[in-house]
């Protein structure tokens, strides 16, 4: 048996192993600032005003919605 087989790893090596991240805390995930889920794309208007995220808004297709032919 080899005499360091009892030495524990390094607290950062620890932390990696346990999370993968090296200071123990994950990352935050992105939020949408509309409806607070988390989520990966955020949607924007023409003023770069937020309007939503893949969670909280609906893709519709236009020739299905009869105000779009006014």
């Amino acid at each position: 048996m080899s005499r360091y087989a009892a030495l524990p790893d390094h607290p950062i090596i620890q932390a990696m192993e346990r999370t993968g991240f090296p200071d123990g805390n994950e990352s935050p995930y992105p939020r949408c600032p509309i409806c607070g889920e988390e989520c990966d794309t955020i949607f924007k208007a023409q003023n770069q005003n937020a309007v939503g995220c893949d969670n909280c808004i609906n893709r519709i297709d236009a020739w299905e919605m009869p105000e779009c032919f006014q």
